[in-house]
């Protein structure tokens, strides 16, 4: 005889359970509001430097020293900062990664994702009917507000090496570039990753593209050394250095709306040699619901640009139009990103 296992009926939700889950759902603004002031302060410079009293902090800003407590309070349940006895604070490792001279700081990035990066969310609502946020709160296109305002954009270049640079090694250890002569960065931003590349590859030849203000930061050296590397300053929308074997596509794509990206992609087709490939540096949008930053990430760029985070099918259907052809996705070290390899439609299949 057949027996059939019974599953046990699911428990209903608990209300209270319910109640303090969305609680926490709607409160995470007020997390994120007081970690970006804390940043935009100065506080844990000051918290390395040795302060470690409200008062003193409060006195280099004007503000009131019990009100500055009650925030140094709430942040240790962020793991911002910890409490000692006469309410001394210490800052954490997780705090000093607010501060200026960390390493991997991040301050720039919580200081702007507590500004216009967070203000565009109030505009989700208008957003959802089409157009920008971020062309409705200041009138103009993101990337030609951030021109026509360099301080601005070397704040944004700042806030994307802090968000993205952890990226870097990781995407150098998942990928041979020793089988490439010409190697060509488009969008590269200040040339960090370049750089990264051309110091484990040593002696490779390579060009950096970017807006001018991107190459200005390159010639800065903000990126690091770049040896043997052409620079070059265009619009990705009008073409593109031609003669590259290995086109680099990092965190582009994604601020640009579908009809875009497919014209950012048909411009490398074109000045790409026959047997090149393409690297797209993004992380794809699982299918399933695998646990992940990307579907917010996704809302955040479609407020931000108008752009979008895409599964590995939408990048398919992408290179289909700009007559490339999925290759392979390769994992890497680090969580948010992976190396998607493209090649041209009638490339022999390896």
């Amino acid at each position: 005889m057949k027996v059939e296992s019974v599953r046990a009926p699911k428990a209903p939700a608990d209300p209270v359970s319910l109640h303090k889950k969305m609680m926490q759902l709607m409160s995470s603004l007020w997390v994120t509001r007081a970690v970006g002031t804390f940043a935009r302060l100065g506080f844990a410079d000051a918290m390395e430097k040795g302060v470690d009293q409200p008062a003193a902090l409060a006195a280099a800003h004007g503000l009131d020293a019990g009100r500055v407590y009650r925030l140094l309070r709430a942040l240790t349940t962020a793991g911002i900062v910890t409490e000692n006895a006469g309410r001394r604070f210490t800052l954490t490792p997780l705090g000093r990664l607010l501060g200026s001279s960390s390493p991997h700081s991040m301050r720039t990035a919580a200081i702007l994702l507590t500004e216009y990066h967070a203000d565009i969310w109030g505009k989700l609502d208008g957003a959802l009917a089409g157009g920008t946020a971020f062309e409705a709160l200041k009138g103009q296109p993101l990337f030609d507000w951030l021109g026509k305002n360099p301080d601005e954009g070397a704040r944004f270049q700042r806030m994307m090496l802090e968000v993205h640079g952890p990226e870097t090694p990781a995407i150098v250890g998942a990928y041979d570039f020793s089988r490439h002569q010409h190697i060509i960065d488009i969008g590269g931003g200040n040339g960090s990753l370049l750089s990264a590349i051309l110091a484990a590859f040593p002696g490779q030849r390579a060009t950096l593209f970017d807006l001018p203000e991107g190459i200005a930061a390159a010639k800065r050296g903000d990126g690091g050394s770049l040896p043997n590397v052409t620079l070059a300053s265009g619009d990705v929308f009008n073409a593109v250095p031609e003669g590259g074997d290995l086109y680099l596509v990092r965190h582009l794509l994604h601020d640009y709306a579908d009809e875009e990206a497919v014209q950012i992609l048909r411009n490398i087709r074109r000045a790409m040699r026959p047997d090149a490939r393409v690297l797209v540096l993004e992380k794809s949008v699982p299918v399933d619901d695998t646990p992940g930053p990307g579907r917010w990430l996704d809302l955040h760029v479609m407020l931000l640009t108008g752009g979008a985070e895409r599964t590995l099918e939408e990048y398919s259907a992408l290179f289909a139009r700009a007559d490339l052809r999925f290759a392979r996705c390769l994992p890497t070290a680090h969580p948010a990103i992976e190396v998607i390899e493209a090649v041209a439609a009638d490339a022999r299949r390896s």
